[in-house]
């Protein structure tokens, strides 16, 4: 098998989207709520990526956590329902 990891990343992306069709065409997206603060995603993310990710902006959508990510000049587009498990819905390598 012959798979670059470049190119599992995007297949990857491609399945979350499809698995979450709300998220990828931004229905129901509203600014995030005060039970969620930025510092509670920032350690979050670096919990489950490693330090050296960047939070650049997040929303909260349906009950999940939604944010824009990036790290060293690579961005991500990440989604959560618990702050624990964070999925890739979409990257720009």
């Amino acid at each position: 098998m012959d798979i670059e990891r470049r190119d599992f990343v995007k297949g990857c992306a491609t399945f979350s989207v499809l698995l979450m069709p709300g998220i990828a065409s931004g229905e129901s997206i509203k600014p995030a709520s005060a039970s969620v603060s930025r510092s509670q995603v920032e350690k979050s993310i670096k919990a489950s990526f490693g330090g050296g990710f960047s939070v650049r902006d997040y929303i909260e959508s349906n009950g999940r956590a939604c944010a824009s990510i990036e790290h060293l000049g690579n961005r991500y587009a990440v989604v959560s329902a618990d702050l624990l498990d964070w999925s890739i819905v979409e990257a720009s390598l």
